[in-house]
């Protein structure tokens, strides 16, 4: 792979998730963007990468292929749309943008320009998560259980909330279930933040998913159980997996130490990185692509809809 790539927003997201793993790639010609010069001529030395820039017009100036956009959400709509527009591939952290008709006019502007748009939900590309789907496979839902909690409560509202962090569930919730229709929201606020929300979701089947989210945890935790036709799937985010029927129970571990699988390839970061670069080069649609990335937006807004006070 010869390839000239960007990474635009070189914060904690980049830094942490993306940049370590596209500097070990072979064949890419990285450059590098930020406002901040200081903070693109630190990165510059700590990988070893020769171009740097401090505005979007000259990162483009040098013809990348492809860019990942990593700047704070509220940027996603205006950076993504003008990539687009110059004829880049264009790899956008998730949320797409704040609202779905920005995410609709930027897939449908990929399109028109023949452009792949990928959206990085990574736990969808964690092989536990992967295991997980290929072993529920076309069993009925009956009833699904996400939950994602964190012990600080930070955010002013649902909204913020929801499409800032609990987006990654309702992607994961449409992962294993499929499409299904909110009608029931509930949150819980204290001193003018968000401590708790459950949103529920019936299926066309008849089954149900809830999203469930607590700001007031002892510490950051995720699970999803799923259950349906005699079996269920527990799953503790990125690391344990359980199937039970009433014949057996199997377990497997996510261990990062063994076979030289490093935390970013167990929790999806490896995956949705190389599935980008096969889509350029393939030309076919993302799993998560600017489509994809809508319909969970819309399910997320249906939720924020039917709020009940």
């Amino acid at each position: 792979m010869s390839m000239r790539v960007g990474v635009i927003g070189l914060g904690g997201i980049a830094r942490k998730g993306f940049l370590p793993v596209l500097t070990s790639l072979e064949g890419l010609d990285l450059l590098l963007c930020s406002r901040n010069p200081a903070v693109v001529e630190s990165l510059k030395a700590q990988y070893r990468v020769a171009r740097g820039a401090a505005s979007l017009n000259e990162l483009l100036s040098w013809g990348p292929q492809a860019i990942f956009v990593l700047t704070p959400s509220p940027t996603h709509y205006e950076i993504v749309e003008k990539l687009l527009a110059a004829g880049v591939d264009v790899f956008v952290e998730k949320p797409a943008t704040l609202h779905s008709h920005e995410t609709r006019h930027l897939a449908e502007l990929a399109d028109r320009q023949g452009k792949i748009l990928m959206v990085g939900f990574n736990r969808r590309y964690a092989p536990l998560h992967q295991q997980a789907r290929q072993l529920w496979g076309d069993r009925p839902i009956g009833m699904a259980v996400l939950h994602k909690h964190r012990s600080s409560a930070y955010h002013p509202g649902l909204y913020s909330n929801y499409i800032d962090d609990t987006v990654h569930i309702i992607d994961m919730l449409r992962f294993f279930c499929g499409d299904g229709e909110a009608v029931f929201t509930v949150q819980q606020m204290s001193h003018d933040k968000l401590v708790g929300a459950a949103s529920t979701v019936a299926f066309p089947g008849g089954g149900y998913g809830m999203v469930l989210t607590s700001l007031q945890a002892g510490r950051w935790n995720e699970q999803y159980e799923i259950h349906g036709a005699g079996a269920s799937i527990y799953i503790d985010a990125f690391s344990r997996l359980t199937l039970v029927t009433e014949q057996e129970q199997q377990v497997w571990e996510e261990t990062y130490a063994s076979a030289w699988k490093t935390t970013l390839e167990g929790r999806g970061f490896v995956g949705e990185i190389t599935h980008f670069f096969e889509c350029v080069q393939t030309r076919q649609p993302p799993l998560t692509s600017g489509w994809e990335a809508l319909k969970t937006q819309l399910l997320l807004e249906a939720m924020l809809a039917c709020v009940k006070e």
